[in-house]
């Protein structure tokens, strides 16, 4: 019977990243620098805008990042996503004051802003 092969490349393919606060802000500011919303949905170009994201994404050593363009693409939907449900929420509120902005949320505001430009 043979032994199981613990290659490398194999452990990084099925090891799973799990996104911490900090790795979400560093992904935050990175998408806002880089703006991928800038090109056409769906393009090459922007295709490999994602790519170069993912690409400085990796190269931090802390925190350690293992993402790919897809990975941080759809991480940042997700974002997006419970953002926009917090500021609804917030707005169906009745008898509350919202809390200030933090960096976090102004950040997701900028990339939300951007994304709406791009459907424009």
């Amino acid at each position: 019977m043979a032994a199981p092969s613990t290659s490398t490349s194999s452990k990084a393919c099925n090891s799973v990243m799990f996104w911490t606060h900090e790795h979400e802000a560093i992904l935050r500011r990175e998408v806002v620098n880089v703006n991928p919303y800038t090109t056409k949905k769906g393009s090459a170009q922007r295709s490999s805008m994602w790519e170069k994201i993912a690409d400085t994404l990796n190269k931090y050593t802390v925190p350690k990042f293992r993402v790919d363009k897809r990975s941080v693409r759809d991480h940042v939907g997700i974002l997006v996503y419970k953002h926009k449900k917090k500021l609804l929420a917030e707005e169906k509120a009745t008898g509350i004051t919202p809390d200030e902005p933090t960096e976090p949320e102004n950040l997701l505001d900028m990339i939300i802003a951007l994304e709406e430009s791009e459907e424009a």
